[in-house]
């Protein structure tokens, strides 16, 4: 399972800014945590994947948000990347990322939300099993 999907990150990676998906991009919920061990796991994750999915090194990390370096001017292939973790009204946190590359073009609005998607669906299999 872990082959499979570094694969699909690595495809993902090389292709960075510079193809354009050929649908409307669906949202995926951002990861949310109810407990301090699922958030702990949750958060381990967050700092992993914000660096893939942009391609851009962990710059700053706090209690409650990852910053990655800001990218180059002009650079194609990389996304800056910011998470915040958010408390909810509930108890639990959410872990909302984002991404930049810098075009203000459509494919790259596309890829911003697909980078979001990726770092969604990982972060959010690294908290199953750890609700309770």
């Amino acid at each position: 399972m872990k082959a499979i999907v570094l694969a699909i990150v690595s495809v993902f990676l090389q292709t960075g800014c510079l193809t354009t998906p050929a649908e409307p991009v669906v949202s995926i919920p951002a990861p949310v945590c109810h407990n301090a061990k699922q958030c702990d796991v949750m958060w381990t994750a967050a700092q992993e994947w914000l660096p893939r999915v942009g391609r851009m090194q962990v710059a700053q990390v706090l209690p409650d948000s990852i910053v990655t370096s800001p990218r180059l001017e002009g650079e194609r292939t990389t996304m800056h990347g910011v998470v915040l973790k958010r408390p909810l009204t509930d108890g639990s946190y959410e872990l909302s990322a984002r991404f930049e590359c810098g075009e203000p073009q459509l494919p790259c609005t596309n890829l911003e939300q697909s980078g979001v998607n990726l770092f969604n669906t990982m972060v959010s299999a690294a908290g199953e099993g750890l609700e309770q």
